[in-house]
């Protein structure tokens, strides 16, 4: 079976902690006070230098039930990064890092003869129909490539809790270059 690699392109704006274990494992961090005080004292640069050498992200296949049920992979991660960090206070007083970004590039591989489903020919080329791959996702019973997407500061899972917006798309140049 030919497969294609591409890329998709993530990002979870206003993540936050949502676990008490994740809050732990933040507050454990033994750069924690380092962090908070780069934040504090509006030293962007080295929070965020700080905070992207521990950043991590991982692209879940088995959250996308299509992608899963047709053998499709994530083989690597690039351009993990945080943007815009800031402090908040929990109501217990803790004083967590967040970030207004946290972003990342997934590469996928998938079956060629699936991922034809989402392109259309014009002329000898073949161009990525965005309208046709979310037709196959609602048919296919997801909702987009968002529940795919996780962040992670040394293990610490980021989320959205109540306010954000989390989300992933096929970057198309990536997928036309790979079927053409």
């Amino acid at each position: 079976m030919e497969t294609l690699k591409f890329q998709v392109d993530g990002y979870l704006e206003g993540g936050f902690p949502v676990e008490e274990e994740d809050i732990e494992t933040i507050t454990e961090l033994d750069y924690y006070d380092r962090l908070i005080n780069f934040i504090e004292e509006g030293n962007e640069k080295e929070a965020l230098n700080l905070v992207n050498k521990n950043l991590s992200a991982e692209f879940i296949i088995e959250n996308i039930s299509a992608f899963e049920d047709e053998g499709f992979e994530c083989v690597d991660v690039k351009n993990v990064s945080a943007a815009f960090p800031y402090v908040e206070e929990t109501q217990g007083g803790t004083k967590l890092p967040l970030f207004k970004y946290i972003t990342a590039s997934f590469i996928l591989e998938g079956p060629k003869k699936i991922i034809s489903n989402w392109m259309d020919k014009e002329g000898d080329k073949y161009k990525f129909n965005e309208e046709t791959f979310e037709e196959w996702m609602d048919e296919n019973g997801c909702d987009g490539l968002q529940d795919g997407c996780g962040y992670n500061l040394d293990g610490a899972c980021y989320d959205l809790s109540n306010f954000g917006n989390n989300a992933c798309s096929v970057n198309k140049e990536s997928i036309e270059i790979a079927f053409n």
